[in-house]
């Protein structure tokens, strides 16, 4: 299913090779699926992304930006902890499902660069809170504190009306750690 305003076949293309992850996993993620999903034919997605690799390197790359994006805007946040905190919970946005996808592929035997790519966003948003905690322990405590809110969340271990009260637990106990 293509997300609203994406009219250009690549992100056509991205966002079914995307929707494909998240629902069957990788091994489901073909380049004849893709195409299928798509409403395109095999050469028409081997037009924009010549292979399988090079479709992965395009989410990759969306993921990339997402993230970055993502990471600038906490830097601009004034409650940086707070607002992180309450922001890992997956509702479903555009970067939780190329998160989810890019999950499905760092999870392959040959997912090395999706694996690089989530390690990287993690490390940007450690960065971003350490330079503002003067912390670097601190920063990964409330990484991986996000990562646990994130991956609850995702796979709906937490009723989303508990959600918003959790983290915010969360929240108090940063605080209590100097956050």
């Amino acid at each position: 299913m293509a997300r609203e305003g994406s009219g250009n076949a690549r992100e056509q293309l991205l966002d079914a090779y995307e929707g494909i992850l998240i629902e069957e996993g990788e091994r489901a993620a073909t380049v004849q699926a893709v195409a299928d999903r798509a409403g395109v034919s095999k050469g028409g997605l081997l037009y924009h992304f010549g292979s399988k690799a090079e479709l992965e390197a395009g989410l990759i790359e969306r993921f990339r930006e997402l993230g970055a994006a993502d990471v600038e805007a906490l830097r601009g946040a004034d409650d940086i902890v707070g607002t992180f905190l309450r922001t890992s919970v997956a509702e479903g946005s555009v970067l939780d499902r190329a998160t989810v996808a890019l999950m499905r592929v760092a999870q392959a035997p040959t997912g090395v660069a999706a694996r690089v790519a989530l390690q990287q966003l993690d490390d940007g948003y450690a960065a971003a809170l350490a330079t503002r905690l003067g912390d670097e322990d601190l920063a990964i405590a409330i990484v991986m504190m996000s990562d646990g809110v994130y991956l609850r969340s995702a796979l709906g271990a937490i009723e989303p009306a508990r959600a918003a009260d959790e983290v915010e637990r969360l929240v108090r106990v940063a605080r209590r750690l100097g956050a």
